[in-house]
């Protein structure tokens, strides 16, 4: 009888300390989800200032900014008109993934910001910019809307301010790859032969024709290697398709012509 109690006692303890167990790990879990919670509310507010800041041309280069705002990783703004994508672009020196995982002022960020490869300038040929993948279309899981042609061609055109140089580009080719992918070795080139060789390759790798994907193959097939060489210059939107593997990733590729003049 005594040795039952005992068992009883026993099992009573472990259901105890189970029940507690499993309430600390849910008090834990909800503490870690409401501040995630609250650091994406605050990231988003940050943003909605910044772009504030952008849109009043209170940008980096012109040094007019308050002092707080002074960042001098903020390199440029990055605009897709009527969709989520409106973001400062930030590039660090010396680390070229500091932003994967952090905000604008340095924090840790599940989201991180956009930012600039390490490898490139704002006049390289090809600027390669990467973004996070986030539920809900929000950072750069709003570029997967460009798997759809008809979301392209309501959304033709990207903005880009580099320094003080507003730019637009047309969008010419959406693709499905992988970090293997050569169009990532594609930032700067010596020769009017390699240019060529990843316009091609950007070209037939596209899901759809693009307006200026069709314009750009006439010229390519048309015109000498020499003629056509940095004709364009070329912004490259880089997220990942976690759902297709960790290596999968989506391009957004546009282009520009470098002595293009934005009329505002």
């Amino acid at each position: 009888m005594r040795q039952e109690k005992k068992v009883n006692c026993r099992k009573k303890r472990i259901k105890r300390l189970s029940c507690l167990f499993f309430l600390l790990a849910f008090l834990v879990a909800g503490y870690f989800v409401y501040r995630s919670y609250q650091n994406d509310k605050e990231q988003e507010v940050r943003f909605d200032q910044l772009e504030e800041i952008e849109e009043r041309d209170l940008h980096p280069v012109s040094r007019i900014l308050p002092e707080e705002e002074k960042n001098p990783d903020w390199i440029g703004w990055l605009k897709i008109k009527d969709t989520s994508i409106s973001y400062p672009v930030m590039q660090r020196k010396g680390d070229s993934e500091y932003y994967l995982h952090r905000d604008f002022d340095g924090n840790y960020s599940f989201y991180g910001t956009p930012f600039l490869d390490s490898r490139c300038m704002i006049d390289s040929d090809n600027c390669i910019i990467y973004g996070h993948n986030i539920n809900g279309g929000k950072m750069f899981g709003a570029l997967h809307a460009y798997s759809s042609e008809i979301f392209y061609k309501e959304h033709p055109e990207v903005s880009f301010r580099a320094g003080d140089e507003k730019r637009k580009y047309q969008i010419m080719s959406v693709m499905q790859t992988t970090t293997s992918s050569s169009v990532y070795s594609f930032t700067d080139v010596g020769n009017w032969d390699e240019y060529g060789g990843y316009v091609g390759k950007i070209l037939s790798g596209s899901l759809y024709q693009t307006e200026m994907g069709k314009k750009i193959k006439a010229e390519l097939e048309k015109e000498a290697p020499e003629e056509f060489f940095r004709k364009y210059e070329f912004l490259t939107l880089s997220t990942c398709r976690s759902w297709m593997g960790r290596d999968a990733r989506l391009l957004v590729i546009s282009v520009r012509k470098p002595d293009e003049i934005i009329k505002e």
